[in-house]
């Protein structure tokens, strides 16, 4: 804490580099996986992307010379972790982005803050009034998103549903890293979310075997291999160790700043390259929904 302490507010540094770079790896994600899921099924894809980048976080703790032995105790804690933070979590990002857009999702999945405070709440921690008021700002955007009227009710259909597993993905993140925190902050993130990774898509394997099986990987063309490699090597590996050297180096607060950007990025990059679209009304209710965590994280 140190160093980050010298690191002036205004200057741009190897921390900012390593969290626009993660949050840029996230971004493009969505689109990404959305082009990836026609050629697997959602249960394969988040279970294929995720035992690649386990191997991958392990290769790096193997490399880094740190322990990666796990106690009965910790494994329990660890599956629970995998089965939160990744089989229902992962599961239902990628059940829901198949049915709705990458831009519509990047949105919504950013609104797991907002449960989270809900939670802490629960558990007696106290929430400025400015902070509940996000929290329902940010719900009144999400439903327009969804609604994509301000005049009448329109959900239905596919897209609804699809919104609906996002918003529970984001539910399912919220809790996992209120779980996942003491963990955490014994064993470091980079362990805990190796493991957690492998048996959340050992679990995911188990939840549909015969998908699993009967996947025709050879009719996969190459353009489906390369979005694949993509979203498993970049947006799940890579961008968590990027983004935990850049938070390590400019602290929390500053950090979590970035993740602004995520759904700007995916929007951007659904529209110029996937050609996604999105209605004004819509845009609006993206510009609440990030407002109100604005508000919930700088002032609640």
């Amino acid at each position: 804490m140190a160093e980050t302490s010298r690191i002036k507010p205004s200057s741009f540094s190897s921390g900012d580099f390593f969290l626009l770079a993660a949050v840029f790896a996230w971004g493009v994600n969505f689109p990404i996986a959305k082009l990836v899921l026609d050629y697997m099924p959602p249960i394969v894809f988040s279970a294929t992307r995720y035992f690649t980048a386990s191997g991958l976080l392990f290769l790096l703790l193997f490399l880094k010379r740190e322990r990666i032995s796990i106690t009965l105790r910790e494994m329990g804690e660890l599956i629970l972790i995998g089965l939160l933070g990744i089989a229902l979590f992962q599961g239902g990002w990628a059940y829901g982005l198949n049915l709705t857009t990458a831009s519509k999702a990047s949105i919504l999945v950013a609104t797991s803050p907002v449960f989270a405070t809900f939670f802490v709440a629960f558990r007696g921690e106290k929430t400025k009034l400015v902070g509940w008021i996000g929290v329902l700002l940010s719900l009144f955007g999400v439903a327009v998103i969804i609604n994509n009227s301000l005049t009448e009710i329109t959900v239905g259909g596919g897209s609804f549903y699809g919104d609906l597993m996002i918003i529970g993905a984001a539910l399912m993140w919220s809790i996992y890293t209120i779980v996942s925190g003491p963990m955490v902050a014994k064993r470091g993130p980079l362990l805990v979310t190796a493991w957690a990774m492998l048996f959340g898509a050992t679990i995911l394997t188990f939840v549909d075997l015969p998908a699993m099986v009967n996947q025709d990987w050879v009719s996969i063309p190459m353009t489906g291999w390369i979005a694949w490699a993509a979203t498993a090597l970049l947006g799940a590996a890579l961008a968590f160790v990027w983004y935990c050297a850049g938070i390590s180096r400019l602290g929390v607060a500053r950090g979590m700043a970035y993740s602004f950007l995520i759904p700007v990025i995916a929007i951007l990059t659904a529209i110029l390259f996937f050609g996604e679209s999105m209605t004004f009304i819509q845009l609006g209710g993206a510009v609440i929904v990030l407002a109100g965590i604005h508000l919930n994280r700088k002032f609640g």
